[in-house]
């Protein structure tokens, strides 16, 4: 029997890579910035809103979901980073995530990324939220 490939060690300049690539996120999203969404999101990548089933897929499709967020946009924080690099070379992130909504409250739960190199570098190729409080439905 053959055991299970270890996956690669990351470099600590590849770790600061990928956890500059999930702090811009916020700073891209939140700010509307939609003509930089490429430095974060692969080309193909998708975003899965657990909480209502919706997902977003490839970075047109992230794009029109940030305009129509408009001034609605959550003023996200990502928090408490673990990231797993796997034997095929993509990255799995699990962070936590504070939201302040435009009305003062506040919800929180976890991103589920997987992140790719890229010839531009690492981006984000599937983005799964899912929320923690308030309460997210029943097996999500």
């Amino acid at each position: 029997m053959t055991a299970d490939p270890t996956p690669a060690e990351l470099t600590p300049a590849e770790t600061e890579q990928i956890r500059r690539l999930l702090a811009l996120f916020a700073h891209v999203f939140d700010n509307g910035d939609t003509d930089a969404l490429d430095q974060v999101f692969a080309e193909h990548g998708s975003i899965e809103l657990a909480r209502t089933g919706a997902r977003f897929e490839g970075l047109e499709a992230i794009r029109t979901f940030n305009r129509r967020l408009g001034e609605h946009s959550p003023d996200h924080h990502t928090l408490d980073t673990v990231l797993t690099p796997e034997p095929d070379g993509t990255v799995r992130g699990r962070s936590r995530y504070l939201a302040i909504l435009p009305d003062g409250s506040v919800h929180n739960g976890d991103y589920l990324d997987t992140i790719v190199r890229t010839p531009a570098g690492w981006r984000i190729a599937a983005r799964r939220s899912v929320p923690r409080y308030p309460l997210a439905a029943a097996g999500q």
